[in-house]
């Protein structure tokens, strides 16, 4: 029979593997290299290991844009911050490396040169810095070596970068800071696209090195609600000590949101919205996607393939539920108001119009372990 390869590169499991929707991509570097292997009789990034990656867990990476600096000045606050004040070496794209404040600084000065002469004025950034990392666990020097190379596929010839690995913490990351005028002229302005284009990169000189990692979708992994992002919490913060400032709508949208969650906690007939049953449909797509990689495979006929569709199946299982983000918060509200109704029963008995117990989500989110038996 066939192996699982063969077999594994079904139109639904690669919508679900598919890169978000975020623009165009403005960067050209490895993924024409990495694609390369994924089609038939592909090795190292085959469907099937990637598969076996996904649904044992693999650690993801993590390539992300930390900020933009505008102007010589910022710039070289920014790299001292990498280098530690010259405690750690800043690598160049040239192999220098960078062990004093004056040497930083004079990096800066030759990065906004660069950028004067297009610049005029206007407030367009002088660089933008990234963070490659990955969990804890990884050794520092693997993880550096990783990002050395990611640097040179994706960066090298077009951009000027300086990068410093960072150990200061419980899992080894490494500062990457792009020069935002190229060589020939362009700009570099990373969008979503090029962002998971980089993370799969990063991912594949990591493998190359012996770790097991992934770059995956959120939705690859049944996760459908995006995460709050950092920016996003520190506004609130802010917001919070001064609810005038900045960031205000942010969080007052947040807190309609909050309002909205607490009416479907504690509503006996609660509303359930559009975007309620997008998060459904979307995790559904995923699960037939994997069901229907688990069949193919269980018709090879091969017990390996037997085995990983076992594996797929209990990864199916285990997927979270499709809530919104409206109706996690009302989960979350209704299990603590489960909680403080236990724990104070003469509170209950007193105002029983205040029990808050949350409503049972309806049928099609209850039903989560499988859709098989549709």
């Amino acid at each position: 029979m066939s192996g699982g390869d063969d077999v594994l590169p079904l139109p639904a499991l690669m919508e679900a593997w598919r890169p978000p929707v975020g623009g165009r991509r403005t960067m050209r570097g490895a993924t024409v290299r990495l694609s390369a292997g994924r089609g038939r009789g592909g090795h190292a990034d085959s469907a099937r290991a990637k598969l076996t990656r996904i649904v044992r867990k693999a650690p993801e990476v993590v390539v992300k844009v930390s900020g933009r600096q505008r102007g010589g000045g910022h710039l070289s606050a920014h790299l001292e911050y990498i280098g530690r004040h010259g405690k750690l070496e800043v690598e160049t794209d040239n192999g220098e490396r960078i062990t004093t404040v004056a040497g930083l600084r004079q990096l800066a000065g030759e990065w906004e040169a660069l950028d004067d002469a297009t610049n005029r004025g206007r407030p367009r950034p002088t660089s933008i810095s990234m963070v490659l990392s990955m969990p804890a666990g990884v050794a520092p020097d693997i993880v550096h070596d990783a990002a050395r190379a990611f640097a040179r596929v994706e960066l090298a010839d077009r951009f000027s970068y300086a990068m410093a690995l960072h150990t200061d913490t419980d899992h080894a990351h490494v500062h990457l800071t792009v020069a935002a005028e190229g060589y020939h002229g362009a700009r570099f302005n990373p969008r979503k696209a090029d962002l998971h284009a980089f993370r799969e990169s990063f991912a594949h000189e990591l493998r190359a090195r012996g770790v097991e990692c992934e770059a995956t979708p959120r939705r690859a992994r049944g996760i459908v609600r995006k995460a709050d992002p950092s920016a996003v919490r520190h506004i609130e913060l802010r917001a919070e000590r001064r609810p005038r400032g900045r960031g205000g709508e942010t969080v007052r949208q947040r807190r309609r949101t909050l309002d909205e969650a607490v009416k479907v906690a504690r509503s006996p007939r609660p509303d359930y919205r559009h975007e309620d049953d997008q998060a459904l449909q979307r995790q559904r797509q995923v699960r037939d996607a994997y069901e229907q990689a688990a069949n193919a495979l269980e018709r090879t006929g091969r017990a390996a393939d037997r085995d990983l569709a076992a594996e797929v199946r209990a990864f199916v299982a285990a997927l979270p539920l499709p809530l919104s983000r409206r109706l996690a918060l009302a989960v979350e509200l209704g299990q603590r108001d489960q909680r403080a109704a236990r724990s104070d029963e003469s509170a209950m008995r007193s105002r029983p119009e205040e029990k808050g117990i949350a409503p049972p989500l309806p049928r099609r989110f209850s039903r989560h372990r499988s859709d098989r038996d549709h």
